[in-house]
């Protein structure tokens, strides 16, 4: 028992950490945004996960379906906009996010 808690407590830590680093990388480093989200893919699923890192955020609205949203989604703080920022915040969320990385950015060519 002890060990889960002490695991339980490690991975708050790892959540703590991930939030402070995405208001710093949102707000204070934008040129690092833009390459690390060049990496991102897919979409949105509305899961809510990102929402309750730490704490359940007091503006989101469970649905009926499942599925979540945001009462300020329009005003919302640039780390909720931009999550997920890179690979390593999709652990804070457990698997839950539907979106992925890839390694390296594709180039475009362009059309001829």
């Amino acid at each position: 028992m002890r060990s889960r808690a002490v695991e339980d407590a490690k991975f708050r830590a790892r959540q703590a950490q991930g939030k402070l680093r995405r208001f710093v990388t949102a707000t204070f480093r934008k040129e690092e945004v833009i390459e690390k989200l060049a990496l991102r893919r897919g979409e949105c699923n509305r899961c809510g996960a990102c929402c309750e890192i730490l704490f359940k955020c007091p503006f989101l609205k469970k649905q009926t379906d499942g599925t979540t949203s945001c009462g300020i989604y329009e005003d919302r703080p640039n780390q909720c906009r931009l999550f997920p920022m890179e690979q390593r915040d999709l652990a804070e969320v457990r698997g839950t996010c539907s979106f992925y990385f890839i390694e390296k950015p594709v180039k475009l060519e362009k059309a001829s």
